[in-house]
């Protein structure tokens, strides 16, 4: 809501209620936001906010005295609470500025205060966000804010964990562009930096899961001031010995947050942790290939790999890890593929895992380049093609869908691994497996010099295995996938490929049956598109077939989908350019048809009883006249 749309009258009020000693309208406006019970009254939870941000348009100075004076004083936990909630939500980056030099300084002082006597960890966790936010504003405004610091510092060298856990929250939720200022000033002291040390090592030890887990946060925020090798070096041992506790731990969750802080240190400071990326990589190996972890977990290792994958700083690791290692990492998104159901119906769970894998695939086999990368492809896919377990090998045929994106031209030249791969694909389009012969099919539809390379090589070969899917397949996904297939491998092959080998008679005998499938919409038009580029491509399969297959595309063109009464009359279009002799036939069979086909008019109608429901308009039909008529003997042309 903009200031000029606040009413003076709200105004007013607002005015009146913040410079009360009366606490209880404020109470009120809190319940109306905050508390369950009014979650779902909508009108009074949006007057409520209306009435909060006139406030913090109108008189700000008075607002933030009301929220600190009720934060500072109030003896209920729940006022505290809200009232710590109501500052976030007006958020200080914006309202702090707005002060005046001598509200900022009174706010500050009794701020501290307060936190000093505060006893409630659930309002302490409140305010950390609260101070870090008025911290970062304080120094990216060129202002100073000492007896903060030296505050935080005090707490996170105290004994007590509640102390402890606040002000390593408050270290972490500083935001990015301040932390290198806050750092710069903490460093001014040496002492200080040494007391931080010391205490941060003893909270990344601590038993106190919550102390822990907030200490990992401050670490990584103020990283920048540990740079020294020998502090860097014990609190990243720390870091790392306290992230395998958290992961053989009870509470998963507090891994989970850990680990995310390693992942931003590892994103954030590429050259503090340069040299110790190569032992980073095996411990990671380490809880990514444990069995007795679970799948999200192996995922979010697995991601330290992909974030390193993506800083420059990283190159040299992959580039000079050893065989064993790469294959090592290579083996953990495979895992990852394999999480898909018995019948293809993935859940959200299952198909978030896959993508994770594949890019994971992708961004490790770019950072270890082609030579790594394709030789250990190759190895990886046939250990996985061989397995007796189905879900490996769809993971094997998958993986090289991935690979084949990035690397295709370097898989071109391995004449060998060509071969072996031909061999391969071919029987798995036969696998026992709906699943496998799935991702293989799908696998022949990707858009890579390396197909088409399979392809050109192998035609004859691949257009008898998917004429036997068209054939024989009892899936129907599958069937619809494997038409797929051989759509793009004809719209792919040149002309004369067809008519030297055309495979022609063949394809039209697989193809023309599956025009007079009712099961499934979608194959009746691969079947129709892929029909006629056949057609268009081979005049002489055009002239030898078109007795049979005109009539099926009238009758295509009744069809209720759009889509295949669309691709029925292109149908039609290609055999009349092509001047097929069947169509003199066919008028005399159709003589309703060319008896009304007097004008355009005329002809226009015939959309209109359904003979041709795609021609619809006098443009079209102009445009379609000269290609009917071309040698024909239809009546009026």
């Amino acid at each position: 809501m903009e200031v000029s749309e606040f009413p003076l009258e709200l105004q007013s009020k607002a005015f009146q209620i913040l410079s009360s000693n009366d606490n209880t309208p404020i109470e009120t406006l809190f319940s109306h936001i905050y508390s369950p019970q009014h979650q779902n009254q909508h009108s009074l939870r949006s007057h409520a906010l209306a009435f909060l941000q006139c406030c913090k348009h109108h008189h700000p100075d008075l607002l933030l005295i009301k929220l600190f004076f009720l934060l500072r004083t109030d003896t209920l936990l729940e006022t505290r609470s809200n009232a710590a909630r109501a500052l976030h939500f007006l958020k200080p980056p914006e309202f702090w500025p707005k002060l005046k030099p001598i509200a900022q300084g009174r706010l500050k002082a009794h701020f501290l205060a307060y936190l000093a006597k505060e006893s409630s960890l659930h309002v302490l966790r409140l305010t950390s966000i609260l101070l870090a936010e008025i911290l970062s504003v304080t120094y990216t405004t060129h202002q100073n804010w000492p007896e903060a610091l030296d505050f935080l510092v005090s707490f996170i060298a105290s004994d007590d964990d509640n102390c402890r856990e606040f002000a390593s929250l408050v270290f972490k939720n500083l935001p990015n562009e301040s932390r290198f200022l806050v750092s710069s000033a903490l460093g001014e002291k040496n002492d200080t930096v040494r007391v931080l040390h010391a205490s941060f090592f003893s909270c990344l030890a601590s038993s106190n899961r919550d102390v822990q887990v907030a200490s990992f946060g401050a670490v990584v925020s103020l990283v920048r001031l540990f740079s020294e090798p020998a502090m860097f070096h014990d609190l990243l041992r720390a870091i790392m010995v306290g992230v395998f506790t958290l992961l053989h731990g009870s509470e998963g969750s507090y891994f989970r947050s850990a680990f995310a802080e390693l992942i931003n240190l590892v994103s954030q400071e590429p050259l503090l942790l340069k040299e110790y990326m190569n032992d980073m990589v095996l411990d990671v190996l380490q809880i990514a290939e444990s069995d007795s972890l679970s799948e999200e977990t192996h995922c979010l290792a697995f991601q330290l790999v992909v974030v390193m994958t993506e800083v420059k700083e990283y190159d040299h690791v992959f580039v000079n890890l050893p065989h064993e290692t790469v294959q090592r990492l290579f083996f953990v998104p495979m895992k990852m593929l394999r999480y898909v159901a018995e019948d293809g119906c993935d859940g959200k769970r299952e198909l978030e895992i896959e993508k994770a894998g594949m890019k994971g695939l992708k961004k490790l086999s770019a950072a270890l380049g082609a030579s790594k990368a394709v030789p250990l492809a190759c190895e990886v896919f046939l250990l996985h093609v061989d397995n007796m377990e189905w879900r490996l090998r769809r993971a094997g045929i998958t993986m090289l869908s991935v690979l084949v994106e990035d690397f295709s031209d370097e898989m071109v030249m391995m004449g060998s691994f060509i071969v072996e791969v031909v061999r391969k694909v071919l029987e798995l389009m036969e696998d026992s497996h709906a699943q496998v012969r799935m991702a293989t099919f799908k696998f022949m539809t990707a858009s890579s010099n390396f197909v088409q390379a399979v392809q050109l090589l192998y035609h004859q070969r691949f257009v008898h295995v998917f004429c036997n899917a068209l054939d024989n397949e009892q899936d129907l996904d599958v069937k619809e996938q494997a038409g797929s297939a051989m759509q793009f491998f004809l719209n792919n092959t040149l002309p004369e490929s067809l008519t030297l080998n055309d495979n022609a008679d063949t394809v039209m005998g697989k193809l023309l049956p599956l025009l007079q499938d009712k099961e499934s919409s979608k194959l009746k038009n691969i079947a129709l598109s892929t029909l006629n580029t056949v057609v268009q491509r081979c005049e002489e399969v055009a002239h030898k077939y078109c007795a049979i297959y005109l009539p099926k595309l009238l009758e295509a063109c009744n069809d209720e989908n759009f889509t295949i009464r669309e691709e029925a009359a292109r149908g039609i279009r290609i055999c009349a350019e092509l001047g097929t002799p069947q169509l003199k036939t066919l008028s005399i069979e159709y003589r309703p048809l060319s008896e009304k086909a007097q004008d355009l008019n005329s002809f226009q109608d015939l959309g209109r009883e359904s003979t041709i429901p795609l021609v619809t308009g006098k443009a079209e039909v102009a445009e379609m006249m000269p290609a009917f008529c071309k040698g024909q003997s239809f009546a009026g042309c």
